[in-house]
């Protein structure tokens, strides 16, 4: 990792990928993660852990290894409580075992058993009452001897620490490096030198002889701990002569070849998310107008690339090679003989308003406005949660100045986490585009998104929503409280437990299109399929099946009957122009695999809806289906 701290380059080990689930839009880290749903976390881990650890070059070794993060129940940052005192260093997440179970577990368990992740990071928190780098239950049973793990475990920077001076779980030094190594935390991440930014006390270099010189700790303990980390050293060719290893030979200029770029940008293009499109002022403009662009982050070029960076740019610590939302909408609107301003207007947090005339000078004079605001690092980052999930500082006021212009407008949305608006506000928005922080090609991506060109049609990829939007009223209403880690209980979590999930405006799983889809959906043996009908320009469908208990499968003492829906499998699928396309789901009980209140997988006999969505209420379909522990098996009936 090309670190502005220079930490020296040791190893093939990426402390990657980040699988916690979203819990609550306030947690400042929802940026990293792929979102709020277990089985969408646990196949973004599976994938990644054989992409970075299973290289096409060599079948001898390993390419790499990954660390998936953070093992478990982590998200929050903080500060929280009446002084700030509750931190994710000192937090306790009061959990029920269907809870751990069928939320928070589920993602790391399908990165290890389908993905064969050898890295986990044990997280700061504490689980019901124990830190968990020194949970023998999660790292040991759990990990080992129910999924099979084969890798090592480490703990967070400074988490071996934390188990004493934050958690108070133990009383000195030689019992909490007893206690976190032989609870299965292989190695602790800390030893930096004394004077290094991050520098923590390094419990295990420091204490390990002496807890074992106490007997608290036995030479075979220590033992096993190295066979676990050593042994991932020799798998990825550490040991070896390097001559005849060709991961040791890649020539540097296979980075950045033109096959990589174009999966990079049309990964980004399937990653933005088309919120709201009004017919007739929204999206997507035509290039070769007045366009103006404003907004917080119109010549960003750091926000946009999101946290955890390598070296991005030839210059190291500069991002001068990363092109802004401005140069991207001006080469574009250019080339067909447009004219584009730029003006920022506002800061991202700033009540300062002191541009905004310039702004409203700008978009006045324009045919089409493009807004691009939302938040950065300064609102949401590691160590830094959220209190207020509305837009920050000025941009309220001057996002309804613009909207009451009456012109073709659209509102493009850098974020992490969900960004909640007034239900006035938002109505007064023509487009809403979710960008998240779409990375290096962003700003290309963005504008190319939103503008029909001469020579071609806006690409038309959009992806659906990760996590669920409210509107302000709404996550007011829900009076959520931050260290209530509880899926099940009061008004539920995320879109598999909210009571009101059908009052939500933008719930996980949404997302429109330039396209106008429709589904119908049938079913036969365990096979399901969705038939997408276009009436409108070619595009992507992204077809989401949900499974969702019938009244009585579930039995109501348990947790599970409290479900809504549940994501069971995804696909995205070309539509051409007024075109059609299938999709088929193949049902196994695996699918519809919930737990039972004791935290055990359990399939309840009886029936169940197969929900067959492309990304919008209007276009569902359902098929019942019956579900034994041997298999599924649908009704053969054509639901419209």
């Amino acid at each position: 990792e090309n670190h502005g701290s220079n930490l020296p380059h040791i190893g093939l080990d990426c402390w990657s990928p980040n699988i916690n689930i979203v819990r609550d839009p306030r947690w400042g880290r929802n940026l990293e993660t792929p979102g709020e749903d277990p089985f969408l976390c646990g196949q973004f881990g599976a994938k990644v852990t054989s992409g970075l650890q299973g290289g096409a070059l060599d079948p001898r070794y390993l390419q790499a290894v990954v660390t998936l993060k953070h093992f478990d129940a982590n998200s929050l940052e903080g500060p929280w409580g009446e002084h700030g005192e509750i931190t994710r260093h000192t937090v306790n997440a009061n959990l029920t075992m269907y809870d751990l179970h069928s939320s928070y577990l589920p993602a790391f368990k399908a990165a290890v058993e389908d993905g064969g992740a050898l890295g986990v990071m044990c997280s700061y928190n504490a689980i019901n009452g124990v830190p968990t780098c020194a949970s023998e239950y999660l790292l040991k049973e759990v990990l080992r001897e129910d999924w099979g793990f084969e890798g090592y475990v480490t703990s967070d920077s400074g988490a071996v620490v934390d188990v004493m001076k934050a958690h108070h779980y133990t009383k000195n030094w030689n019992d909490t490096v007893s206690a976190t190594l032989q609870a299965g935390c292989d190695m602790e991440s800390a030893p930096w030198p004394k004077d290094h930014p991050w520098g923590t006390d390094g419990p295990y270099i420091s204490y390990i002889p002496s807890a074992v010189k106490a007997g608290l700790l036995a030479e075979t303990d220590v033992d096993e701990a190295l066979r676990h980390t050593l042994m991932l050293r020799f798998r990825l060719g550490l040991f070896d002569p390097i001559d005849d290893q060709p991961y040791w030979h890649v020539d540097p200029s296979v980075v950045r070849q033109k096959e990589h770029e174009d999966l990079s940008i049309d990964s980004t293009r399937q990653g933005l998310v088309l919120l709201k499109n009004d017919d007739k002022m929204g999206l997507p403009f035509q290039a070769g107008k007045k366009v103006a662009v404003i907004g917080p982050h119109v010549n960003d070029t750091t926000a946009i690339l999101g946290n955890y960076l390598g070296q991005m740019c030839p210059t190291f610590g500069s991002n001068d090679c990363v092109q802004t939302p401005c140069d991207a909408i001006t080469k574009l609107n250019g080339a067909d003989g447009g004219s584009t301003v730029c003006v920022e207007g506002v800061k991202v947090n700033s009540t300062d308003t002191s541009g905004v005339g310039a702004a409203l000078a700008a978009a006045k004079a324009a045919d089409y406005i493009v807004y691009v605001g939302g938040l950065d690092g300064s609102i949401e980052a590691e160590g830094k949660d959220r209190h207020d999930i509305g837009l920050p500082g000025s941009q309220p006021a001057l996002l309804k100045a613009l909207a009451g212009l009456n012109k073709s407008f659209v509102t493009v949305l850098y974020h992490g986490g969900a960004i909640a608006m007034p239900k006035a506000d938002v109505a007064g928005l023509p487009s809403i585009v979710s960008a998240g922080y779409p990375g290096f090609y962003g700003a290309r991506v963005m504008a190319d998104a939103l503008f029909d060109t001469k020579a071609a049609e806006a690409p038309n990829r959009f992806g659906r929503l990760a996590v669920s939007w409210f509107l302000q009223e709404e996550w007011k209403a829900g009076n959520y409280d931050m260290l209530d880690f509880a899926m099940t209980a009061g008004k539920g979590r995320t879109y598999r437990y909210y009571k009101d999930e059908q009052e939500l405006t933008w719930p996980f799983g949404f997302g429109l299109s330039y396209s106008k889809f429709s589904l119908t959906a049938s079913g036969s043996g365990n096979k399901v399929v969705a038939r997408v009908t276009n009436s409108g320009r070619a595009g992507d469908a992204v077809v989401l099946l949900y499974i969702r208990p019938h009244s009585g499968t579930v039995p109501s003492k348990e947790p599970a009957a409290r479900l809504v829906r549940q994501l069971a499998d995804f696909a995205r699928v070309a539509v051409n122009a007024d075109g059609e396309a299938q999709v088929e789901f193949h049902l196994t009980s695996k699918a519809v695999e919930l737990y039972n209140e004791d935290g055990k997988p359990q399939v309840f006999e009886g029936g169940y809806d197969a929900i067959l969505s492309c990304g919008d209420k209007a276009a569902e379909a359902i098929v019942p289906v019956h579900c034994t522990k041997s298999g599924c098996t649908t009704d053969s009936v054509v639901v419209v």
